[in-house]
């Protein structure tokens, strides 16, 4: 169910390769050099990980744009419209300046670099560096997409670097072990340039602190040099304290649920303090915490009945279990993923007992079937097998107990779609 009208500018992007295949930045770095090399332009902050990238830049954007700085970020994957992805000063590109925008790339790659072979995400990844360029940010918060080492935002200058906490994922691609994919995401460490360190399994981190030694990259490890603790958890969100890396400890809310956002909400703040390179003012990051929005990420909608949550992944799915079972509600899962994820993992993970499972049938090509997903629930009841979502969430609100939390889970892409069905308190972007 598509929210926004097709353009010449969403029809040249469906037509590109979504993924890169051979991992060679030689051509997307003469990609960037045709274009003016607007990477060179801003300083950046740069975040790889497994888990929690997405928060982690929402948090850092947000503060340091309270704190007086005109900020970009680029982030992905987009629940909606890919402009979502290049945010400047807190707001994503309207729908107009984007497809200006695409377009515009489009005939200036064809005229100067017509030879250079690019993907969808190498083809994003430039546009973004030429708003971040243009529009003079004084930082620009930057998401790797897959890895580090050899990811096409690999090109940008950073000021501080960070990796969130690292897992399994993308396996073919970084590596069938912890140390090797953080290897991978280590990539993105620079010589004097600091590295703020989540909380890591210990093969990750002693891959991470040796790459940094080797690199000269200063580290500011979570729980030796910052952390944070929740004093008061609430369904929507916490008061946590943070200890930071200078200075005295705050108090702050943070409108972001789960236990897991403090550790995200610390890592962010220590950028925001290497970047700057002073201590936080508790006032701007009062107001920029205040101002933090990442849907699709334990999002609740109005009501209180629906939890939207785009885990995809072994490390999000224990993340959100020990979520839901906090709760303590009965829960009804609207489950989807796509191809190459583990399913079977996810759903161990989880660990959460329902009262039910509905597996919708979702719009993208790339999506696991119903009827693959269905064997892997057990013996939990099945509502409903290959329905649209825009069919089962409406009638799973009606015919469902109140008590009950409807958590809508799997994929950013069910999320998305779920979060297009007219649901209450469910804010889609503005044009």
């Amino acid at each position: 169910m598509a929210s926004v009208p097709a353009s010449d500018a969403l029809a040249f992007l469906a037509g590109l390769q979504p993924s890169r295949m051979v991992f060679d930045l030689r051509g997307f770095e003469r990609i960037l050099t045709a274009i003016g090399a607007p990477q060179t332009e801003f300083p950046a902050i740069h975040v790889a990980g497994t888990n929690g990238k997405g928060s982690v830049c929402a948090i850092a954007e947000a503060v340091l744009r309270a704190d007086g700085l005109h900020t970009g970020r680029y982030t992905s994957p987009h629940l909606d419209h890919p402009r979502e992805r290049v945010c400047v000063a807190g707001r994503a590109l309207s729908i107009a300046a984007f497809d200006d925008a695409v377009l515009t790339l489009r005939e200036l790659l064809e005229r100067r670099a017509r030879s250079v072979q690019f993907t969808y995400f190498d083809f994003l990844t430039a546009l973004a560096f030429q708003q971040f360029a243009a529009e003079r940010v004084d930082v620009a918060v930057v998401e790797t997409g897959l890895g580090g080492r050899l990811d096409s935002t690999r090109p940008c200058l950073p000021r501080v670097t960070c990796t969130t906490p690292i897992g399994w994922g993308h396996m073919e691609i970084l590596g069938d072990s912890l140390a090797g994919i953080a290897r991978e995401k280590a990539g993105i460490l620079r010589p004097g340039v600091p590295c703020v360190i989540a909380p890591q399994p210990p093969e990750a981190a002693a891959t991470l602190l040796a790459r940094a030694r080797e690199t000269g990259a200063p580290v500011l490890v979570y729980g030796r040099d910052f952390d944070a603790e929740v004093l008061a958890a609430e369904r929507r969100g916490s008061r946590i304290r943070y200890h930071p890396v200078m200075g005295d400890a705050i108090e702050v809310t943070l409108p972001l649920a789960g236990d897991h956002q403090a550790v995200n909400a610390a890592c962010a703040l220590a950028m925001a303090e290497l970047f700057t390179g002073a201590p936080l003012d508790p006032a701007a990051v009062a107001r920029g915490l205040a101002e933090v929005d990442w849907p699709g990420r334990c999002e609740w909608s109005g009501d209180g009945r629906i939890l939207l949550d785009g885990a995809h992944n072994h490390g999000g799915a224990t993340t959100l279990g020990n979520y839901l079972r906090r709760l303590e509600a009965p829960i009804h899962l609207v489950w989807g993923m796509l191809r190459g994820k583990a399913a079977h993992d996810f759903w161990a993970a989880l660990n959460v007992p329902v009262t039910g499972v509905t597996l919708p049938r979702l719009t993208d090509p790339r999506a696991q079937t119903p009827e693959a997903l269905a064997p892997l629930v057990g013996g939990t009841p099945i509502a409903s097998l290959g329905e649209p979502v825009e069919v089962v969430v409406p009638r799973l609100l009606r015919d469902l107990d109140p008590r009950t939390v409807l958590c809508v889970t799997g994929s950013l892409t069910l999320v998305g779609e779920a979060r297009r069905v007219k649901l209450p308190g469910i804010r889609l972007p503005t044009v």
